[in-house]
């Protein structure tokens, strides 16, 4: 496969990361060509790649606005756009998560993406009340996506 895929995430409680790291795993055991990037440190050239899933982080009820600075290329319009969020609210409600955070930002930028999804969000532990409560991340549902994302690019 020839194509070229970015993952780039934006995180601070570390499960932003977690997740981007198993749909690049993911996307490369199918055959991509994947770079990663943590958007805190590099906004990479879009231009380069073909397919690009975005994902951030969730916190007092606002996406990081560092994130949002790649939703503005305009390069955008023309590649394969995927975008993941992991929240707290999405541990219980991740369509409602999508709604509430995702879909006004793809309305703002105009963005066309061909799936939006939200993942469980890390609890902070303070915030935990039982023990089942702290291990709320759900890895193997980044990965079906992930394989979802490649069926859906090696079709075309």
């Amino acid at each position: 496969m020839n194509s070229k895929t970015l993952v780039a995430y934006f995180t601070k409680g570390g499960a932003s990361e977690e997740y981007a790291k198993v749909i690049a795993e993911t996307l490369t055991e199918n055959g991509f060509a994947v770079e990663i990037y943590n958007l805190a440190h590099d906004i990479p050239d879009i231009e380069v790649f073909d397919t690009i899933i975005l994902g951030t982080g969730v916190r007092m009820s606002m996406v990081y606005r560092p994130w949002k600075k790649i939703l503005k290329q305009k390069a955008l319009s023309n590649k394969h756009l995927f975008m993941f969020l992991s929240s707290g609210m999405a541990i219980e409600e991740p369509d409602k998560a999508v709604e509430k955070f995702l879909r006004p930002l793809v309305e703002k930028y105009n963005l066309m993406p061909k799936s939006l999804v939200s993942f469980p969000g890390k609890i902070p532990e303070k915030w935990a009340k039982l023990d089942s409560q702290k291990e709320t991340m759900k890895p193997e549902k980044a990965k079906a996506w992930a394989q979802e994302i490649a069926r859906q690019i090696q079709s075309k």
